[in-house]
């Protein structure tokens, strides 16, 4: 309780002047305390973590897909599922201490989590009511080409 008082009386006694590099000092204190934007990441993701955030991303894909193939006309009932090519990266900033550049190290590194970048589609197969019509398959195969950037060779469609 005297401490209160006492801290209390030294900052009624500061000037103008004093009393904004107090505050300055203050905000800054506070920038470094929680101001980091970022994960700041110690140690390596765990391979669980990497592998529940691949499988919850794939699923989600297949769900967002299966709803808008079902919307082409002709399409019936529809199962649809995703092959991705390996797992997910983290890319974590690094200071390389260089010119003060800031470089990038994709997974094996410590630092600020840039972003994480998941995997790309592999391939995609479909089975669905009217999955024998050319036309139907020519739209599917059209529409998952353009929406997953790949080749209509690593698309399969049928009944």
């Amino acid at each position: 309780m005297a401490e209160n008082k006492l801290l209390s009386k030294y900052l009624k006694g500061l000037k103008g002047k004093e009393m904004l590099l107090l505050l300055l000092a203050a905000g800054i204190l506070l920038l470094f305390l929680g101001g980091n934007q970022g994960e700041v990441a110690n140690t390596h993701d765990d391979a669980a973590d990497v592998a529940a955030r691949t499988e919850a991303y794939r699923v989600a894909m297949e769900e967002e897909l299966t709803v808008l193939c079902s919307r082409v006309e002709g399409v019936g009932a529809l199962e649809l599922l995703l092959t991705l090519e390996g797992s997910e990266q983290a890319v974590y900033a690094t200071d390389t201490g260089q010119n003060g550049r800031v470089d990038y190290v994709i997974n094996g590194g410590e630092g600020l989590l840039l972003y994480r970048e998941y995997p790309r589609v592999r391939g995609v197969a479909v089975v669905c009511e009217g999955g024998n019509d050319p036309a139907v398959r020519a739209q599917l195969t059209a529409l998952l080409s353009a929406l997953l950037d790949i080749g209509s060779n690593r698309i399969s469609i049928g009944r």
